[in-house]
């Protein structure tokens, strides 16, 4: 069993317990004397609001001075009038009236009047900000979230200071699950002019961007925002915090001392961390607790051994025994030498606790880890004998390993599956027996080996289980893992083991160049009863491309129409159905569905098909000679912001190919020389340029350097021969010419036209009359057989053999 050290405590563990509570945070609470009027639906609550008969008498007679940023409307009338709302002439003074109206008529519950007088004051003068800030917050607590949206972004913009709305608006950004937004609106209020920064409003907005910067894991800018609280929380008088605010922020999960402990925890800020967990133990009078074990283990990142092992202590007094502490505890003996000592203590931890088990398998695992496998499989054996605890069988699996006894490992997985451990719980062991590629494959032969033993217990779970161990990296062993695949399919596994070992021995038949059998296996999958839909989509897109690797590109279009009902726009779907309509020649319905391809690529973001889609479609606008339409789709592939540089590369050179085709050189010449200063010794890039000057008898020399780069990369690649036996040509050295384009042309199932025209041009060179005719009447039958023949090949073929 894999041991998961304190060390790892990662962030995600506090977002876990920050984003199991409200969506909101209390940050700007409606007064108190502030009563919702009836309405027939619920209105969604603002961040802070609370429901007045949940306030005490003292509380009601006072305004609500919970943690937060005032926006009660009105509060601010009695401000200099440095606003422009404020100045008492003409339309602002109408403006004026039209806000404090809808004020009252907010705090004596009538909403739809009070939004009416707010818009009016707003009508009444564009410039002021109360009036629409007012407007958002009300739309805000009424749950009309888009219209509120839409208010507070006219609010901020009005007024550059306003970090109220600003912060409400994040709050709906977070709800919203916009992050980005939200960051940038928590930055521009805390950057506020108006903002003090030694008030309870400065302390309730770090909140937020705590919560916040924890969501995206951003555990540093969290940090900084949990250190303002954890000075609030520590000297709240600097903040102006009353006592009610105080206990507010302490008992809040988003920023109690628990939590700001564990995000400083997690940044490797000790100091305050320990501030964190210390004052949370004062609070609760030291009684043990959880927070013992978080102090002990942030003393062992500061190297107080003692301390931390006394704080151990006291979190064990809880009689919890979590792994993560007892793994503390192994740390905290071996940073003292004193090794020796865990194994004692850990046998009295296991004593008058609910957690016994967990101290047992622990203490299993820890002697495992120290090479103690015979005491290990004691302590095993001991829980399975008084418990039955199917977590043993897995100890007992790590002795196997230990041990690297194969065969005692076989006989370990299948007690663990008949103690109903899942496949799950195996995966883990996975990397374990494989860390060593010798023991891991001498496991995988002993499972198919054990195959053939009919005395032999089998289970599909466990059958699979190997045939995932013989994919491991270190091992690859293709044929024991189809073995095993069958096994586990003729054993009547599970339904999700079956559909995954189905899927799996598809794929492998396929890229073993087993077509026939792998049609047979998709389809065996697809007749699989309550086979889930997506699982179809998938397995009729697998069988599609195994039954064009079978050449079957009818049936293949058929079951890629099938796939696309079910998965309507799959980029992927629709991709494969053009590509294989292409196959199959049918070109004008390829055009059409590459061109779906691409836009259901666009809906969906996937700039990998997107390039893949614009590429291929691009292809088949050169083969079909339409040069401009692929010039433009080449160039639409080469302005994506996020190309692939694969695709960037391909769709530079086929540009220039492509311009070269259409007779434009210079253009064409102009792009692959730019690929060329780039790339200087990639072998097709040296290769395209090089045969393009030896195209124009032009840079011969040169040419002949670069197209031997690309042929020494790929000595058998007939393309890259064909250019070195053409400037050969061109150089006048027929005899090596002849001797490149012969073995270019000796592929019986690869005949190019070109290069066999090439072929009859040198043997004629050499005075091979005979043989050139021969190569150019070969050149012409497979021009004229092509989807697509280019006449003026043809043409020049027949004016050959005429002469």
């Amino acid at each position: 069993m894999m041991i998961l050290r304190p060390s790892q405590f990662a962030i995600s563990a506090v977002l876990v317990v920050l984003m199991s509570g409200p969506a909101s945070l209390c940050v700007t609470p409606a007064a108190a004397d502030e009563t919702p009027a009836p309405s027939p639906e619920k209105p969604a609550p603002v961040a802070g609001d609370e429901p007045a008969a949940a306030k005490s008498d003292s509380d009601a007679k006072q305004p609500d001075k919970e943690l937060s940023v005032p926006r009660q409307p009105g509060d601010d009338a009695t401000r200099e009038l440095k606003d422009p709302l404020r100045k008492p002439d003409g339309a602002k003074k109408r403006a004026m009236a039209a806000y404090m109206a809808g004020v009252a008529a907010q705090k004596n519950g009538k909403l739809d009047d009070a939004l009416k007088a707010y818009a009016k004051a707003a009508e009444a003068d564009p410039t002021a900000a109360e009036p629409v800030k007012a407007h958002a917050l009300l739309l805000m607590r009424l749950g009309r979230i888009e219209q509120a949206e839409q208010m507070a972004r006219k609010a901020i913009e009005l007024d550059k200071n306003d970090f109220e709305t600003r912060i409400q608006l994040a709050i709906l950004m977070l709800a919203s699950r916009d992050p980005a937004a939200a960051a940038t609106l928590i930055e521009e209020a805390l950057n506020s002019s108006t903002l003090e920064h030694n008030s309870p409003q400065f302390v309730s907005i770090h909140s937020v961007r705590g919560r916040l910067y924890i969501q995206v894991g951003d555990a540093g800018k969290a940090a900084e925002s949990y250190k303002v609280i954890l000075n609030a929380l520590e000297r709240p008088e600097d903040f102006g915090l009353d006592f009610r605010e105080h206990q507010k922020l302490m008992t809040d999960r988003v920023t109690g001392y628990d939590t700001v402990g564990k995000v400083m925890l997690e940044v490797g800020r000790y100091d305050d961390a320990k501030s964190a967990f210390s004052a949370l133990a004062r609070v609760n009078e030291d009684r043990p607790g959880e927070y013992h074990y978080w102090l002990a283990l942030t003393q062992y990142r500061m190297d107080e051994l003692d301390k931390a092992i006394k704080n151990l202590d006291r979190y064990f007094e809880t009689n919890e025994r979590s792994r993560d502490s007892l793994q503390l505890l192994s740390d905290l003996y071996d940073a003292k030498s004193e090794s020796s000592k865990v194994t004692a203590r850990l046998e009295e931890l296991a004593v008058d606790t609910n957690d016994a088990v967990t101290v047992k398998l622990f203490l299993g695992d820890r002697l495992v880890n120290k090479g103690d496998t015979d005491a290990a499989t004691k302590v095993y054996r001991e829980i399975i004998d008084s418990t039955a605890d199917a977590d043993a069988y897995l100890g007992l699996i790590r002795v196997d390993i230990a041990k690297q006894d194969a065969a005692s490992l076989l006989k370990s997985v299948q007690k663990a599956l008949r103690a109903r451990i899942q496949i799950q719980e195996l995966a883990p062991l996975l990397a374990l027996i494989a860390n060593d590629p010798g023991f891991g494959k001498k496991v995988v032969d002993e499972a198919v080996a054990s195959l053939q033993d009919s005395a032999t217990e089998q289970h599909p779970t466990a059958t699979f289980f190997y045939s995932e161990l013989a994919t491991a990296e270190s091992l690859d062993l293709p044929e024991q893992e189809e073995a095993l695949l069958k096994a586990t399919l003729d054993q009547n596994p599970e339904l999700a083991v079956g559909i995954e070992a189905m899927t799996r021995l598809g794929r492998l038949q396929y890229l073993q160049d087993k077509p026939a059998e792998a049609v047979d296996t998709f389809r065996k999958l697809l007749a699989v009863p309550g086979l889930p839909a997506n699982n179809q989509a998938m397995a009729l897109y697998l069988l599609a491309a195994a039954e064009e690797q079978n050449k079957n590109y009818e049936g293949a279009i058929e079951v890629l129409q099938s796939a696309l009902k079910l998965a309507p726009e799959n980029p992927l779907f629709t991709y494969q159905l053009g590509w294989t309509q292409l196959r199959a020649e049918k070109l004008s319905d390829a055009e059409q569905t590459l061109k779906q391809a691409v836009q259901h690529s666009v809906a969906r973001g996937d700039t990998e098909r997107q390039g893949a889609s614009r590429l291929l479609l691009a292809a088949l606008y050169t083969q079909m000679a339409r040069w401009d339409e692929a010039i433009a789709e080449y160039n639409e592939l080469l302005s994506m912001p996020e190309i692939t540089p694969e695709h960037l590369r391909r769709g530079r050179t086929a540009l220039s190919n492509a311009y070269v085709q259409k007779g434009d050189m210079k253009n064409g010449e102009r792009i692959l020389e730019e690929v060329y200063a780039e790339s200087p010794d990639d072998p097709g890039v040296n290769n395209d340029l090089g045969y393009l000057y030896a195209e124009q008898n032009k840079k011969l020399e040169q040419a002949e350097k670069m197209i031997q780069i690309a042929v020494k990369a790929e000595p058998d690649n007939p393309a890259y021969l064909d250019s070195l036996g053409w400037v050969l040509y061109r150089l006048g050295k027929h005899e090596e010419a002849l001797e490149a384009l012969t073995k270019a042309t000796s592929d019986p199932d690869y005949r190019d036209s070109t290069i066999i025209d090439h072929l009859g041009d040198v043997q004629k060179a050499l005075g091979q009359m005979d043989e050139a005719k021969k190569s150019w009447q070969e050149a012409l039958e497979v021009e004229q057989k092509a989807a697509i023949p280019d006449q003026s090949v043809v043409d020049r073929l027949t004016k050959k053999l005429a002469e």
